[in-house]
């Protein structure tokens, strides 16, 4: 018997739209097509098991008989963060990382860099933050999209 990957939105009990549904729903929304090559990208970004950037996205699709450019790529992307089926992770010297958000609604995790005197970057989270943020937007009665929050260090004592 073939084994089965478990859901993670099975606990929650919620049932959630398809990304491919989503996504046609969140494009119709916004006065645009499901084309082959933006299903090709939602396609080729499901097969990664992990964060990912654009390039390496990019690098699966040329391998495909029907490659696309980088210019639909980067905007296909953003659709895709937008539509909250995929989150955006900053990484390590302001590059950006995909992963696919789990839910219907975008991650809301806040991504915390800190810049340190040496030139290095941490890049971190923390759910105290997350929750200070959820609370926040909840008062002022707005939904949050995306929030980074950025730590310049000083030389201590």
């Amino acid at each position: 018997m073939p084994m089965r990957k478990s859901n993670p939105l099975a606990a929650t009990g919620r049932i959630v739209a398809p990304p491919c549904a989503r996504f046609r729903r969140h494009l119709r929304g916004v006065g645009l097509k499901y084309t082959t090559e933006r299903a090709d990208i939602l396609d080729a970004a499901s097969g990664f098991d992990r964060p990912f950037d654009a390039e390496a996205l990019i690098a699966v699709l040329d391998l495909r008989a029907r490659p696309v450019s980088k210019a639909t790529a980067y905007r296909t992307l953003k659709l895709l963060v937008e539509a909250g089926i995929l989150a955006e992770r900053l990484h390590a010297r302001d590059s950006v990382r995909y992963e696919f958000a789990h839910g219907g609604d975008p991650a809301v995790t806040t991504h915390i860099e800190i810049r340190h005197v040496d030139g290095t970057r941490t890049v971190t989270s923390d759910p105290r933050i997350d929750a200070l943020v959820a609370e926040l937007c909840q008062s002022a009665r707005v939904r949050s999209h995306k929030h980074t929050l950025v730590i310049e260090c000083a030389p201590g004592e």
